[in-house]
């Protein structure tokens, strides 16, 4: 029975941290990246995904983006070190296209 606890125990506490850690990191991007883009109109932070070891920032601006050298600097402390980062950039263009049936 201890055997069969400890089995099934450790995974499941190991893949619960790492849930867990990955979301605190994945949230303290998305907060750098709000703030990495605070200066430039309509620019937003649609989301922030962890794939393999890195961390994808999808942006929607319709201008320039900022340098990310500042991006990276607002990162370091709140992810661990060594964590490539990916800006994923749209121009993001609004069309008021009108209203259906009318």
């Amino acid at each position: 029975m201890a055997l069969l606890f400890v089995v099934v125990l450790v995974p499941l506490t190991a893949n619960t941290v790492a849930t867990l850690l990955l979301n605190a990191w994945t949230g303290r991007t998305k907060d750098a990246a709000q703030q990495w883009l605070a200066d430039e109109p309509d620019a937003s932070v649609t989301s922030v995904d962890a794939k393999s070891r890195t961390m994808y920032i999808h942006v929607r601006t319709p201008g320039e983006l900022p340098p990310v050298e500042s991006l990276l600097d607002r990162l370091e402390g709140r992810i661990p070190d060594g964590i490539p980062v990916v800006v994923d950039a749209s121009r993001g263009r609004r069309i008021d296209a009108g209203k259906v049936g009318g």
